[in-house]
């Protein structure tokens, strides 16, 4: 899965650095992105299944020998809750966003952004969500305090007293972070 997920986001951030953003096809991307993995994972069971039945041992593990209960509840906790978790983050990240940002007219983010970080969620996977939140979080607040730093020194070079507040631009670093935290993810299994 970590390649797969690999993929789809380096192939994102090709799509992402197209001069015409739309956010309607990063919305397609996110809703591919997630029927593209489950799809994979249907496959894994349906592959384990096979492998299953096909051992002399394990075979006593599948109907008629037990109930398909049991092979459902392994391929569950196997292949599909790390998934099914961070894809129910995504999706509080996704309505929390957009509900902010209508809120705060669009304050907060691009209209692409919000399907780009809710697509990063859901393919650095659980539990590496929340190391990809807290190096979100780094990385905003680093950026903030370095837009801060140098407009202050650039209004005090000026002689203005005057600091404007502008927002540190996240659009480029949803998914290089998520291609990071997936591959430190990665090395650190």
């Amino acid at each position: 899965m970590f390649y797969f997920s690999l993929g789809i986001l380096i192939l994102t951030e090709g799509a992402s650095l197209y001069r015409k953003r739309r956010s309607f096809v990063f919305k397609y991307i996110f809703i591919g992105g997630v029927i593209l993995i489950f799809g994979f994972l249907f496959y894994q069971s349906w592959l384990q299944y096979r492998v299953w039945s096909q051992n002399e041992l394990s075979k006593f593990l599948l109907p008629p020998y037990q109930s398909i209960a049991y092979f459902l509840g392994y391929s569950f906790t196997r292949f599909f809750k790390n998934y099914l978790i961070s894809l129910v983050v995504a999706l509080l990240f996704l309505s929390a966003a957009v509900f902010l940002n209508k809120k705060f007219q669009e304050r907060f983010f691009e209209k692409e952004e919000l399907y780009l970080g809710a697509l990063a969620i859901f393919l650095v996977g659980h539990p590496f969500w929340m190391f990809y939140f807290l190096a979100v979080m780094t990385v905003g607040v680093l950026g903030s305090l370095f837009l801060k730093v140098t407009s202050y020194h650039a209004y005090r070079q000026a002689g203005k007293l005057q600091v404007t507040s502008r927002r540190f631009p996240f659009y480029r670093f949803w998914l290089p972070l998520a291609i990071l935290v997936l591959i430190i993810g990665k090395v650190l299994i």
